[in-house]
């Protein structure tokens, strides 16, 4: 009886050890990517490549941190994003941060923003800007934003994106 007991915790204590070796793993496998990577096969397999365009770095960092690349302060290392094509609110971004909260903030007041625009011009739109996807990797340093139509695909694919 004694021997099943130890043998189970030492099975358990070998199968924690997997797990956590896999989740540094996943990271360092998302870490290798660069945003434009990432946001790029993101928009692929949400089947969004006719609802967005690539933005200029420039317009990443003035769209979402009202900002200029190499500003001080600035939270983010890394950004990509995909912008809507039409009237659409369709958007992908992926960001490289030391600080996700900052970075999360000013991605909370981008989504408030488009959300009080679309009230206005577009409010089909609201929807989708409402259950907007914003995750963070295990790491914390890589953070994805997603506004589409199919939230529960995307919820799965950024997932996979971020290496869950």
């Amino acid at each position: 009886m004694l021997k099943k007991f130890v043998s189970s915790i030492l099975a358990v204590m070998l199968l924690m050890g997997c797990g956590a070796k896999g989740a540094d793993e996943s990271s360092a496998a998302v870490n290798e990517q660069t945003c434009a990577e990432i946001a790029q096969a993101l928009v692929n397999d949400l089947g969004l490549t006719e609802a967005v365009n690539e933005a200029k770095t420039r317009v990443v960092y003035g769209q979402f941190f009202n900002a200029r690349e190499g500003d001080e302060g600035l939270p983010v290392t890394d950004a990509a994003a995909y912008l809507p094509v039409d009237k659409n609110s369709d958007t992908v971004g992926v960001f490289r941060t030391d600080n996700a909260d900052a970075v999360k903030a000013m991605l909370d007041e981008y989504l408030s923003a488009q959300t009080a625009l679309s009230q206005m011009y577009s409010p089909e739109e609201v929807f989708k800007i409402s259950n907007a996807i914003v995750d963070t990797s295990n790491d914390g340093k890589t953070i994805v934003l997603v506004v589409c139509n199919d939230i529960e695909d995307a919820k799965v694919k950024v997932a996979k994106a971020l290496g869950k």
